[in-house]
């Protein structure tokens, strides 16, 4: 056997190893980005649906349905759920400020721990840190400007 009857042989295996190699390697890597894919959807969906929740209950409260509240604090319940399975690290920790503080809308506090919230679920979302204001999203949200400070607590006399 000649160097010219090995090289006949070793060169296509070569070629069709490096085929195979790429092939399976593409198939881990798009697998992979489908499950990421899949997981920022239940990410966005849950987020959305909290949002959508919140704003219903606060409407409803405001009406004075209590039909509509009791299917929107079903509907946030289960969003949160979500969120605490499927969000990211940083949104469940300012979930639970957001709860710890009242998670009414109602007060200062409230209001700014819901901020710090959707500002967390839109970094999650692949949004840039500081593209958008706390300021402008309580602006838009509550029609007010609510400053990144803590709401002083009252002394009771």
């Amino acid at each position: 056997m000649t160097i010219n009857d090995y090289l006949l042989f070793v060169t296509p295996a070569v070629g069709l190893t490096g085929v195979l190699a790429g092939a399976l390697i593409q198939a881990r890597l798009a697998r992979r980005n489908k499950e990421k894919e899949h997981l920022h959807d239940l990410q966005s969906k849950a987020y959305v649906d909290f949002l959508s929740s919140v704003s219903n209950v606060a409407v409803a409260q405001r009406l004075g349905d209590r039909a509509v509240v009791s299917s929107s604090l079903a509907a946030l319940a289960d969003a949160k759920s979500r969120i605490c399975v499927y969000g990211s690290a940083e949104v469940v920790k300012q979930l639970a400020i957001f709860i710890r503080a009242g998670a009414t809308l109602q007060t200062e506090s409230e209001i700014l721990a819901f901020t710090r919230l959707c500002l967390a679920m839109r970094l999650a979302a692949g949004m840039k840190r500081f593209d958008v204001q706390s300021t402008d999203i309580s602006q838009v949200l509550f029609s007010l400007e609510v400053k990144d400070c803590p709401t002083p607590r009252r002394e009771m006399a």
